[in-house]
């Protein structure tokens, strides 16, 4: 029987607000420790750590990137409420990390580039180039804003400060330290971050499965409610995790992140040599398996021990994404410290997102928007330079947070819009490698088409779901049956009627289906739409070129219609036949 009811709430002692505090200091030691050894001589040394970054700290910190507190807080919600289809996610992330090694990433180290938009220009123009990096830049602001909002509560569950003032100290931490220290900074607080991630969730994980009896209770409990599932096969894409989804939605999302995305190439190109950093992606793969292995773990422990009194349907908390957080001050509150590491880890998770894309966001605004402007510009000065891009972003960051606390769920919304806005930067780079007549208009219509829909569409998904009009039809069932408190007073509360309906409502099939479809597809739909588009565009824009070019006269005035009227009929059926 759940006990949460007359213990709760449990706050933070003085060991685990001293716990919490170092955690942060130790952060920004290391910040001024990489700042004494010469880390803003140059922005060589500075954003890219002379390129001889160590193998280890390089996989930990994509790793620690790559996971994020988005994964420690919602991954355990996600098996909580849905079941354990969520780990075939490894899968995808297998599959994408051999193809990112072997395709994306020998291109990437052997042009010796800083930027990996710098391929956009190689093979489209600048144009291209530049668009790709206010799409970046625009991506990355609304990713961090999301990324910052999920420890911030879970502190708040815990201690009571005001989500703002979390989220500023959080920014504060991080901007200061990667600011100061650049990339070998930003490697070794993710690396140590990292660490506390793993071990944090270890010791939530004995000790809860120590409170429920054993694993015997957490198997049964989770079984019997259907909670045990690895083969949803369901071909309905509105069904948000099905084998599909997560394996095929799965693969080009996390392929958006490891192939293409600056974040993830920076640390390719620290590497002294292409084999370490094949080394250093695959040694990342295993790290990040083990986190959403361990987070589905923590999922099922926390329904073993609420199966009969769940605390979100008796209304003991408000979101979904207050479990995780609740679940940890249930189970380890009596054990001053325990808390403390726990939510250090969850906010280690967010500094080591946070310092990644604000160190990459700096060297694009640095290198595609600065440099070809004032070329000449002194190695001292563009380290300064990108010191105040660092701390204007996370400024700008920091605002967005007001625009994204209505969020539904944080697991759900970050991938929502990360993939819907992914897929347009990783189709652009996919249609200029794999299809060989993309020009570069055909590169900037779809990225620019891709990125608006896919924009409205995440925007009006999440806005749809935090009105309560989309529902989670996938999620299981609750009980509130020996909730004590509750029973006491007003007897058995019913379940929530969004809690465990497998049928779909009618006022939600009513609702354009692209707004009920999962959020694991936003990547495929965006890519899809640059490449198609991209491809079209590309052909017809050639052959207008062709034509042009074989006719002796400007493309311009060959689109001119009335150009075309004065051709004699030959001429405008050749015309015609070649743009076919």
């Amino acid at each position: 029987m759940a006990t949460t009811s007359d213990s709760w709430p449990k706050l933070f002692t003085w060991v685990d607000y001293l716990l919490f505090a170092v955690t942060l200091l130790v952060s920004s030691l290391v910040g001024i420790y990489h700042a004494w050894r010469g880390a803003s001589d140059s922005t060589s040394e500075y954003l890219m750590g002379g390129r001889k970054m160590p193998i280890f700290p390089v996989a930990m910190s994509l790793a620690a990137s790559s996971i994020s507190a988005t994964t420690l807080l919602g991954a355990p919600t996600e098996v909580y409420l849905n079941g354990t289809m969520y780990v075939w996610l490894t899968v995808s992330a297998v599959l994408s990390i051999a193809a990112a090694t072997h395709v994306y990433l020998p291109i990437f180290y052997r042009l010796k580039i800083v930027s990996a938009n710098q391929y956009l220009e190689i093979r489209f123009n600048l144009v291209v180039r530049r668009l790709a990096s206010v799409l970046f830049v625009v991506k990355q602001l609304l990713y961090l804003s999301i990324v910052a909002i999920g420890p911030s509560w879970a502190l708040r569950q815990v201690t009571g400060i005001h989500t703002l003032a979390s989220v500023g100290i959080l920014f504060a931490v991080c901007t200061f330290y990667t600011a100061i220290g650049g990339i070998k900074a930003v490697v070794w607080t993710d690396t140590i971050q990292f660490v506390m991630m793993y071990g944090s969730i270890i010791i939530l994980i004995i000790k809860g499965v120590y409170d429920v009896g054993g694993w015997g209770p957490v198997w049964e409990r989770n079984y019997n409610t259907s909670r045990i599932e690895l083969l949803n096969i369901d071909i309905d894409p509105t069904t948000p995790h099905t084998v599909w989804s997560l394996v095929i939605g799965g693969f080009f999302y996390w392929m958006s992140w490891y192939a293409v995305d600056q974040t993830t190439v920076q640390r390719f190109l620290v590497m002294k040599t292409l084999r370490k950093a094949k080394i250093s992606m695959w040694s990342n793969l295993v790290a990040v398996c083990g986190i959403i292995l361990l987070c589905g773990v923590v999922g099922l422990v926390m329904y073993s021990k609420y199966f009969d009194c769940d605390p979100l349907t008796a209304k003991v908390i408000d979101k979904a994404d207050q479990i995780v957080p609740f679940f940890v001050m249930d189970v380890l509150g009596d054990f001053p410290g325990l808390p403390g590491l726990f939510v250090a880890g969850i906010f280690s998770g967010a500094l080591s997102t946070l310092s990644s894309v604000l160190n990459a966001v700096a060297l694009i605004v640095l290198e595609d928007f600065i440099r070809p402007v004032f070329p000449n510009m002194r190695e001292r000065t563009a380290t300064r330079v990108v010191k105040g891009v660092s701390f204007v972003f996370g400024v700008l960051s920091f605002s967005m947070v007001f625009l994204v606390a209505q969020i539904k769920t944080i697991l759900d919304a970050t991938l929502s819009f990360d993939g819907a806005m992914a897929g347009s930067i990783f189709g652009v780079f996919t249609l200029g490698i794999f299809v060989p007549w993309a020009n570069p208009i055909g590169a900037a219509v779809g990225m620019l088409t891709a990125f608006g829909f896919m924009m409205w569409l995440g925007l009006s998904a999440q806005i749809a779901k935090s009105s309560g009009v989309v529902h989670n039809s996938q999620t299981k069932s609750f009980s509130i049956e020996n909730c004590p408190a509750y029973n006491e007073s007003f007897g058995s509360l019913p379940i929530s009627p969004n809690w465990g309906n497998s049928s779909i409502p009618d006022e939600q099939q009513a609702v354009f289906i692209l707004l009920r479809i999962s959020y694991l597809w936003y990547t495929v739909i965006g890519m899809l739409i640059v490449l198609v588009l991209g491809a079209l565009v590309s052909l017809l824009t050639n052959a207008l070129n062709t034509v042009s070019r074989s006719m002796d006269m400007p493309a311009e005035q060959l689109r001119d219609r009335t150009v075309i009227r004065k051709l004699s009929t030959a001429d405008e059926n050749r015309v015609t036949g070649s743009l076919l």
